[in-house]
């Protein structure tokens, strides 16, 4: 008599194949979105993270951050060529 493996499941191959069909059918049947970082996104952004949109009060200290490192590096960059901003 042959051995068998335990014929009350399925073998390995079909459960393979069935768990492949199941994973195509839940990848065509999604939703698909928009990238969240672009104008034309019609996705609701999320509330926090980091695709989150700043707040007014964080753009300002972001704008002013921004503004404050080009400030230093200009004034580095004169520094180097040996001239001197008059503030």
């Amino acid at each position: 008599m042959p051995s068998v493996a335990n014929c009350n499941v399925p073998n390995k191959s079909r459960r393979k194949s069935n768990r492949n069909k199941i994973q195509r059918r839940r990848a065509t049947s999604g939703i698909a979105k928009n990238p969240r970082g672009m104008a034309l996104s019609s996705v609701i952004h999320p509330t926090s993270g980091p695709l989150a949109p700043l707040s007014g009060k964080k753009a300002r200290k972001v704008e002013k951050a921004r503004n404050h490192a080009r400030q230093r590096a200009l004034e580095k960059e004169l520094a180097e060529r040996g001239e001197v901003a008059m503030t």
